[in-house]
């Protein structure tokens, strides 16, 4: 198993953990070598045989600090990104998970990209790291919702100035059936957090949606497609009086 230690430190205050398709051309540790902290260090996972949640999960076990960091090969963190996560964490001792975002993706609490995301190794272990079984779509966010679940969401925070520039295409593409899995695990938090184009509801609708679809899955979903089909109609007909 790969794991490469670019840069490192004796007694860090925050691990980057960063996985990597070995083929890829991007590299990521340059960009973390002029930082404004200076305890730290950089954990690559590099091995094509597992997926992105396996290899962090292995950088997880392999990080030497109590805060770890997360991103992306194909990422460029400014030179503040690790000492801000660190401010953070140190001033905040029941803090246990934050979210930064990218340039690329509107800046959306408690959608928690992966490729900027921050957390206690110890909290992070306690709740089984990354499923590797949404793989691919949703692991990140049903992380994240996991931590706000232990551990309350008054103890997950958002720094909505931490951006990192994503400089590649973005490599995800939806899953359908990842999807409706992620839905079913977190029914009241998908309705009322996640904006889905297709489904306009407020808030409070979202709530109630999101509380029979986990009483009564199969019933959410002909909701929804009920829901998604009105919409439609509505945009239909609002164009054909145009």
């Amino acid at each position: 198993m790969p794991i490469h230690h670019p840069i490192t430190h004796p007694d860090p205050n925050v691990s980057v953990v960063i996985p990597t398709i070995p083929e890829n051309e991007y590299e990521v540790p340059p960009a973390l070598v002029n930082q404004t902290a200076d305890k730290y260090e950089v954990i690559v996972v590099s091995d094509a045989s597992i997926n992105r949640c396996e290899a962090r999960n292995r950088g997880i076990k392999t990080a030497e600090a109590d805060v770890i960091a997360q991103t992306d090969d194909d990422c460029r963190p400014p030179v503040t990104w690790i000492e801000r996560i660190a401010n953070h964490f140190d001033s905040d001792p029941e803090l246990v998970l934050l979210e930064g975002f990218l340039d690329k993706l509107d800046r959306e609490p408690r959608g928690y990209v992966g490729a900027n995301l921050a957390y206690r190794k110890e909290s992070a272990l306690k709740i089984g790291g990354f499923d590797s079984a949404l793989s691919g779509w949703r692991a990140d966010t049903d992380f994240g919702w996991r931590m706000e679940d232990e551990y309350g969401v008054e103890h997950c925070q958002a720094d909505t100035m931490n951006v990192i520039e994503h400089i590649g295409p973005l490599r995800t593409t939806v899953n359908r059936s990842l999807e409706r899995k992620f839905r079913m695990r977190h029914p009241q938090k998908y309705f009322s957090i996640i904006f889905d184009p297709d489904i306009r509801y407020s808030y409070e609708v979202g709530l109630i949606i999101g509380k029979i679809y986990s009483v009564n899955p199969r019933l959410g979903e002909k909701i929804i497609k009920k829901r998604t089909l009105i919409n439609k109609l509505r945009d239909e007909n609002i164009t054909t009086n145009v």
